[in-house]
């Protein structure tokens, strides 16, 4: 006992105590991880909406990492910022979230991801001196249940938060929709193609059916067998009214002096509800050849996940020519990009009433006037707390008389600057141009300025949720308007022009050779604008109906108009239609303008924490120069200015220590051999000697 106590109180028990304290330190360390997030997006910090998916799981999620080592840079980096962040998520989740990160050195893995269906990437390396490029695997493969989902090509950490949190609720969804479904109940995907196709000589077109039969094969493992596949060779009036029910593709052709159609296409349908698959004939240099999806098994997954999702359902106006969403040269992209989350619903106010389910209505590029019983339908939506999206043009196309262009240009006028103008929106019928706008290269005419196609940095963005982080917006063929919002509604204006802009009215031609800035009237012009509060109603009352009462009709009073809105709503109003085209919204909605574009759809649904996921890692710094010299000042000052200023700074250090050495050495040891003095000094003191 004795020896114990000698021992406690010894040197030697100090250094055991603290050994044993550093490794329960290291034990709570682990357990309890710890982080700040500085970044002004917070892009290494996860979001509220993620945190509570992952932790409310109900059956196991896996996610497996594929990521080759040693990778260059700054794919090295990628790969980190991968494993912090799903290191968050795992933190974040309950027991059901697993976390692998495969050793991809190992055979079995490699296999394993080409079995995934996972890609190799093509990457630059430099190597002894030597440009080289190697082969490499960067993605993830997530598995929830019956159904799995690749995040493949993981080239940028540019909104990856969101692409990882958007999958995993896709991927719930989706299982709860098929636990749902009944016994017997299946989805039909239909392979529309005519025989008379088979005999065109079109490349590809023989094996159509082998390809998309082992793509259903491969998702029906997947999908617990839901998918029953079947092909159909339409008559010619058949082809005619499947073209005009589902949209697919129509392909004339003369039979015996006869003109036919055929048809091709592939459609997943369900109850209700139905998806288009990519899948169509185009010409090439080598003649005509079947193309669409790379990858029919994704295509089809993603299909499945947008008909059983529960996602939102967001109408969609049509009956004023408005923008086709499936017309592949316009609005694909967008309703490709939107339908992932949300379920767009067409709406035709002239024979529907707006479902009261429904939280968001967008109106896209009208060209007709609306009639008065729909502008009211729309009109008593905002009074009820409904959110609506307005894309109007300044002008109208007609064609052109002139021959500089293809179109003329008219003042673009709707009746639904009726309702604009009482919730506070008035609209010119002018296009804005700007001098800081997209430049467009050309091997014969060189570069060019696109004036009608501003070019917006985070200056003339908002610091709000949907822009926030933003930059190189491309705002394409915008028009002016003026605000006057009533007292109590707020107004955020969310994006605007440069100092540099002007405007043109009817008659403009869009030709960048006869466009010349307007010096004199350049200024600053709103673009896109969100309003937000109790709007007051645009109707004094209902209108009235039109159908003559019968004798034995009883006199009721069924008026129910709202003069001023009951909850708040939120109305956004951008200028221009082309920003939902595919002019400027890409197929993968990575650029910024479809970022912009999907973020105020989850905004006006209530989605806010979606808007920064989505833009995490996006802040973007731009430098605001006001001339052409200056830009070229700081070119050169960045590749030249800063090696001399370093250079110039460490030599005045240099130079400044030499003087505060040599001072020391005069002052304490001047009689020291090492010590060197000047020429003149030198001269000065051999001098005083001669003197002696």
């Amino acid at each position: 006992m004795n020896k114990i106590k000698a021992w406690i109180k010894s040197s030697k028990c100090d250094f055991a105590l603290f050994i044993i304290l550093l490794i329960l330190a290291n034990l709570v360390g682990h357990k309890a991880f710890f982080r700040m997030d500085f970044t002004g997006s917070k892009s290494y910090s996860l979001s509220k909406a993620s945190k509570q998916l992952v932790k409310t799981i109900s059956e196991p999620v896996t996610i497996r990492v594929f990521f080759d080592e040693n990778l260059p840079s700054p794919y090295n980096t990628y790969a980190q910022y991968v494993k912090d962040l799903l290191e968050e998520y795992r933190g974040a989740a309950n027991k059901n979230f697993n976390l692998i990160f495969m050793d991809m050195d190992k055979q079995d893995n490699r296999s394993l991801a080409y079995d995934f269906g996972l890609g190799q990437v093509q990457i630059q390396e430099i190597k002894n001196n030597e440009v080289g490029f190697k082969q490499v695997y960067m993605g993830m493969v997530i598995s929830y249940g019956d159904s799995v989902e690749l995040l493949d090509g993981i080239t940028s950490i540019d909104g990856l938060e969101y692409k990882v949190t958007a999958a995993l609720s896709r991927m719930i969804d989706k299982s709860d929709a098929l636990a749902g479904l009944g016994a017997d109940e299946k989805l039909d995907l239909t392979l529309y193609l005519s025989n008379e196709l088979l005999d065109f000589g079109i490349s590809g077109i023989d094996q159509v059916g082998n390809l998309v039969q082992a793509a259903v094969s491969e998702v029906n493992q997947q999908n617990k067998g839901r998918i029953n596949f079947k092909t159909h060779s339409p008559s010619s009036k058949e082809a005619e009214e499947l073209v005009n029910k589902y949209g697919i593709q129509a392909i004339s052709y003369q039979n015996a002096g006869q003109t036919n159609t055929a048809a091709i296409g592939l459609v997943l349908e369900f109850k209700d509800k139905y998806r288009i698959l990519p899948l169509y004939i185009e010409r090439s240099i080598f003649g005509y050849m079947l193309s669409g999806s790379s990858d029919l098994r994704v295509d089809l997954n993603d299909a499945i996940s947008g008909i059983l999702s529960k996602s939102l359902k967001v109408g969609y106006i049509t009956g004023h020519n408005e923008l086709e969403l499936e017309n592949e040269n316009y609005c694909a992209n967008f309703n490709a990009l939107l339908s992932q989350t949300y379920e767009i619903v067409s709406l035709d106010l002239s024979k529907q009433d707006i479902p009261a389910s429904m939280n968001c209505l967008i109106i896209n590029g009208p060209q007709y006037d609306f009639a008065e019983e729909e502008l009211y339908k729309i009109d008593q939506f905002v009074m009820k707390g409904g959110n609506l999206m307005v894309y109007l043009d300044p002008l109208a196309t007609v064609p052109s008389t002139t021959g500089y262009s293809q179109y003329d240009y008219i003042a673009n006028e709707n009746n639904l600057d009726r309702l604009l103008e009482k919730y506070g929106i008035k609209r010119n019928y002018e296009m804005i141009m700007d001098e800081s706008c997209y430049v467009q290269s050309s091997q014969t005419n060189g570069s060019y300025n696109l004036y009608w196609a501003p070019m917006l940095q985070k200056t003339e963005l908002a610091k709000h949720p949907v822009t926030n982080n933003l930059g190189y917006v491309i705002m394409l063929q915008m028009g002016s308007f003026e605000l006057n919002a009533p007292q109590g509604i707020k107004t955020t204006v969310l994006a605007k022009s440069t100092e540099k802009a002007w405007t043109e009215g009817p008659g403009l031609v869009l030709n960048p050779m006869l466009l010349t800035p307007n010096k004199e009237a350049e200024k600053s012009y709103d673009m896109a604008v969100l309003l937000e509060g109790k709007f007051e109603s645009a109707f004094a009352a209902a209108p009235e109906n039109n159908t003559e009462a019968g004798e034995t009709e009883i006199n009721i009073n069924t008026d129910s108009h709202l003069s001023k809105g009951t909850l708040a709503g939120k109305i956004f109003f951008a200028s221009s239609s082309a920003l939902t085209t595919r002019q400027v919204v890409d197929a993968n909605g990575s650029n910024p303008v479809a970022m912009m574009t999907l973020n105020m759809v989850d905004y006006m649904n209530g989605r806010e924490e979606l808007c920064s996921m989505r833009t995490k890692g996006l802040g973007i710094s731009t430098f605001t120069l006001k001339s052409k010299a200056a830009e070229k000042f700081a070119q050169y000052f960045n590749i030249i200015g800063i090696v001399v200023l370093v250079a110039l700074v460490g030599f005045i250090v240099y130079r400044k220590r030499s003087r505060r050495r040599a001072a020391i050495q005069k002052k304490y040891n001047p009689n020291d051999e090492r010590f060197m003095t000047s020429k003149k000094e030198a001269k000065n003191e051999n001098k005083g000697a001669d003197n002696e």
